[in-house]
């Protein structure tokens, strides 16, 4: 039922701001999205870090050394270097170099220019963010009526065991 709810959110929020295509955000709601919490916030943090950084990666080569074949392979191999070498790096490594790939490769192809490249770019990360918060506003939405049913039920229980109560009066 999340998901179902959280694609409906992004979809006509960003159908509202005109936003044509909506594919990145709905895929990262539904990546991100997780019955636990801490794994929604940590999903979250991965989806985004590892976006910006095959972004930033996947761009700076276009513009530094053009685009095709060896230059798609060096900008997949810097992404899953800079995604594998610090320790506390965020889980999901592989996204980056995905996100290299997926930037890189239509420039490559000749249908798109590098100011194509860049607007992709933004708009790809633009719709993670906007995606990855909406999971996370709707898994903390989740835990707060989690914690709410579950404070009413031990206070109902509470009183069905109170010898006191009038129910047990009677």
């Amino acid at each position: 039922m999340r998901i179902l709810i959280g694609c409906i959110i992004v979809w006509f929020t960003l159908d509202y701001f005109h936003d044509a295509k909506k594919i990145w955000a709905l895929i990262s709601f539904i990546v991100v999205s997780d019955p636990n919490f801490n794994a929604v916030r940590d999903n979250a943090k991965s989806r985004l870090v590892n976006t910006m950084v095959g972004c930033m990666v996947g761009l700076l080569f276009i513009y530094l050394f053009g685009t095709g074949f060896l230059q798609l392979m060096a900008a997949v191999a810097v992404s899953v270097i800079i995604s594998t070498s610090f320790k506390n790096y965020p889980t999901s490594w592989k996204l980056a170099p995905v996100t290299v790939v997926i930037l890189m490769i239509p420039p490559s192809m000749g249908s798109e220019t590098l100011k194509d490249a860049m607007s992709i770019a933004l708009n790809r990360t633009g719709e993670v963010l906007y995606g990855s918060l909406i999971a996370f506003l709707l898994g903390l939405l989740y835990l707060v009526l989690e914690k709410k049913k579950k404070k009413k039920f031990k206070h109902e229980n509470k009183n069905d065991t109170n010898p006191t109560s009038k129910d047990n009066q009677e």
